[in-house]
C-alpha cells in the first residue's frame, strides 16, 4: 500500500514537472509533502509575475492545491 502511494506521488510530481516544462521552462523539479507542493524552477532573470502565475496555474489545476501551499523556488 505505502509502496503504491509512493509510486502515485512520483507520478504526479513527473506530470506536473512534464506539464511546467511543456509552458516553456528550461528545467522543473516538483517535490509533494503531505499537504504542500515545492516547485524548483530555472530561472535566468526572467521569472516574474506571470511567469509564477502559469507555474501555479499547474499546479493548481492539476492537484486542487491551493496557493499558500504551493512554493515557487527559482534557481540559476
Amino acid at each position: 500500500e505505502s509502496k503504491q502511494a509512493l509510486a502515485t506521488k512520483m507520478e504526479k510530481e513527473l506530470l506536473l514537472e512534464g506539464l511546467i516544462k511543456a509552458k516553456g521552462f528550461e528545467d522543473a523539479v516538483v517535490t509533494i509533502g503531505s499537504s504542500y507542493y515545492n516547485v524548483i524552477v530555472k530561472d535566468n532573470g526572467n521569472l516574474g509575475a506571470n511567469e509564477v502565475a502559469q507555474i501555479l496555474s499547474v499546479v493548481q489545476s492539476e492537484t486542487g492545491a491551493s496557493a499558500t501551499n504551493v512554493k515557487i523556488i527559482p534557481v540559476e
